[in-house]
């Protein structure tokens, strides 16, 4: 006969399997998208500029065409790195979430400050693919939401935890009040860090900004 406790931690045990098993599909469409999908699209690319390059009468067409090609194979690789990074396995947490911050700010044309060397430390491969969907998710929200002019990454070294700090001076929002369209997310973020043992917490007020803090532990 089950507990509820026995019942709670099969449950745990449960989600975190299916999110290991998304994660394993995630790399494998990725995988797919980027080195055959990719490639293929490449291949189209470099004939079109050659075929362009020796052509007078449809040149107009063959250039729209090589444009087209180059915007589609551009969408693809933001598909795949989306679905999962290469750099997460390749260059490791910090330089993935580096990349994040810096082409979000990039995008807005806002400052961006970052302290990430506490990433550099060895994590769990499921606390740290955890953090790097907090961060993901967060900085989604801010260029969606948050309208603001300056945005601070870091991480630090607590005890035995890891703790991110994703901070905004936007718009900020009611953090007593029920999740609107922007704000769903946050509870996925908590469920998923709940399930490595992390925890997250929000502080913010409508124009004051916001400040999301991920806790995760340093061992498995």
């Amino acid at each position: 006969m089950t507990t509820g406790k026995d019942d709670k931690a099969l449950r745990r045990r449960l989600a975190r399997r299916l999110i290991a098993v998304q994660e394993e599909q995630r790399l494998r469409l990725s995988r797919e998208l980027h080195d055959d999908l990719g490639q293929m699209l490449a291949s189209i690319a470099l004939e079109l500029h050659i075929v362009r390059a020796d052509s007078h009468e449809m040149d107009p067409r063959l250039a729209r065409a090589a444009m087209l090609v180059d915007r589609l194979s551009a969408r693809v690789h933001d598909a795949a790195w989306s679905l999962r990074p290469a750099d997460l396995d390749r260059l490791g947490l910090r330089a993935s979430v580096e990349d994040l911050a810096s082409v979000l700010c990039g995008q807005l044309g806002i400052q961006c400050e970052m302290d990430l060397e506490a990433l550099s430390s060895p994590l769990p491969t499921e606390v740290a693919l955890t953090l790097y969907r907090i961060a993901q998710e967060a900085l989604t929200n801010i260029g969606k939401h948050a309208a603001p002019s300056r945005v601070s990454v870091t991480a630090h070294i607590q005890d035995d935890r890891m703790r991110l700090t994703i901070e905004d001076d936007g718009r900020g929002f009611d953090g007593g009040a029920e999740p609107g369209p922007g704000h769903l997310g946050l509870a996925g973020m908590r469920e998923r860090l709940a399930l490595v043992g992390g925890k997250l917490s929000v502080e913010t007020a409508n124009g004051k900004g916001t400040t999301l803090y991920a806790d995760a532990p340093l061992a498995g």
